[in-house]
């Protein structure tokens, strides 16, 4: 097996001969399956493995539940070439492999704690069949300090073997949206690692399947920390934009009119407004740093609660919309559009509805609907199935089918009169009133 730390670019120039290198993608969800595609394309063998044998399953066939059929054809396509094969454990995996990439997903409970324990658990296993020459990325998001102090000591603890001295260790941390169908090589990327030589290995096998320029960091803790704070920061634009929405419902101002007045003093001030679609635990990473570390985060913290509070918010707008219907909230049923996954202030906003004695309908129209995982009855496979007979209508984000939404065919499929709660500005709010719908916004106040 070739030992990927000694790399040269020409012996991985030619797609040919990069199929002699494997590489093995440990997490098998939205990051990892956008790194196995990336390198299954530019030519090289990837295993996929995951502790979620129905997802392999899934895969092994050429199918997954995150992307659309674009993304399922890429996929599918390269399952046939056999570029693209299943493991269902992690040993086997990696111990066929000249490069691990992690993409393991941090848990989080109920009390926004974060659990670390499946990654841990994955490097162990790592750890114990790593070899000589290997190359590990971890690409998931981690708190700082993180990678040094806990996933290096844990496969250096198990190997037996040093970073630097016999194996690399890289961060390399993507974004992925639900939204988008095409995959991040498009995008700026950043390698760190705590040695040169380690770091010039990895950016020539990135360099395969990145279009961009990649940048190399020395040290993990600068490129942990630069991610949470560009987290942080989103984090802190979405809370303001939300909590001055709240004030214009007060007030009885329009949040949108608003910041189409503010872009004539300055181009592109206008923040989107509504629920994030980041799971909760990426926000709580720099927090729990803080906390660890004695320092006052007020401001990142404050916005964390504005944004999750944007959960009860939204309840009220829905039980006033409700109202004006002349019905009650406990016995409704609730149709919800827009991206909905676990951990998220959307799923804290269903359970919150649900609790309340209404029933839900859902429908994400940035995953397909083909594969229903857990929630097959409550997630439907389209719009119409979704609103069929129910009470009100959620919009969590904008979506192009909402850009084409129909409010005459909405109210035929809707138990009249409904409400339409838009907590993405996404509906002209005079057009849905128009055809008999009771219209409540994030942002929307009825001026006096």
């Amino acid at each position: 097996m070739p030992l990927v730390l000694d790399l040269k670019l020409s012996e991985i120039g030619l797609k040919e001969k990069r199929e002699k290198y494997t590489i093995s993608i440990i997490g098998c969800q939205q990051t990892g399956l956008q790194f196995a595609l990336a390198f299954a394309e530019a030519g090289f063998k990837v295993i996929c493995t995951d502790e979620d044998q129905n997802l392999l399953q899934l895969l092994s066939k050429g199918k997954t539940p995150y992307f659309g059929r674009e993304m399922e054809t890429r996929i599918n396509s390269n399952v046939k070439r056999g570029r693209l094969i299943t493991e269902s454990e992690i040993k086997n995996a990696v111990s066929q492999s000249n490069i691990i990439i992690i993409t393991t997903a941090t848990k989080i409970n109920i009390r926004n704690k974060l659990n670390f324990s499946k990654i841990e658990r994955n490097c162990k296993r790592i750890g114990e069949v790593l070899n000589r020459g290997m190359l590990v990325v971890y690409g998931g998001i981690a708190s700082i300090g993180y990678i040094e102090n806990n996933i290096k000591e844990i496969l250096e603890n198990t190997s037996g073997l040093r970073v630097s001295e016999d194996f690399g260790l890289i961060y390399s941390p993507i974004q992925v949206s639900d939204q988008l169908p095409e995959l991040f090589t498009d995008k700026k990327l950043v390698l760190a690692g705590l040695d040169k030589h380690s770091l010039n290995s990895a950016t020539i096998i990135f360099q395969t399947i990145m279009k961009n320029e990649i940048k190399q960091v020395l040290g993990f803790k600068k490129l942990e920390a630069a991610v949470l704070f560009s987290m942080a920061k989103n984090d802190l634009d979405l809370a303001f934009a939300n909590e001055v929405a709240i004030f214009c419902e007060k007030t009885g101002l329009d949040y949108f009119e608003i910041t189409k007045i503010l872009e004539s003093y300055k181009p592109n001030n206008a923040q989107q407004i509504g629920i994030e679609k980041e799971e909760k635990s990426k926000f709580y990473m720099l927090i729990e740093n803080a906390d660890t570390n004695a320092v006052n985060v007020k401001l990142i913290t404050l916005a964390r609660k504005t944004n999750e509070g944007l959960a009860r918010h939204s309840i009220k707008l829905t039980h006033k919309a409700l109202r004006k219907c002349g019905k009650t909230l406990r016995r409704a049923k609730i149709s919800i559009f827009g991206s909905i996954q676990p951990k998220t202030t959307a799923s804290e906003l269903i359970k919150l509805i649900e609790k309340k004695g209404a029933k839900t309908s859902l429908y994400n129209p940035f995953r397909p609907k083909r594969y229903l995982k857990d929630d097959k009855k409550r997630s439907k496979r389209s719009l119409n199935e979704t609103v069929e007979g129910t009470d009100c209508f959620i919009i969590l984000n904008e979506h192009k089918k909402i850009d084409r939404l129909n409010f005459k065919k909405l109210s035929a499929r809707m138990k009249m009169p409904a409400a339409i709660v838009d907590l993405a500005g996404a509906v002209n709010p005079k057009k849905a009133e128009k055809e008999g719908f009771t219209y409540y916004g994030l942002g929307r106040g009825s001026e006096k």
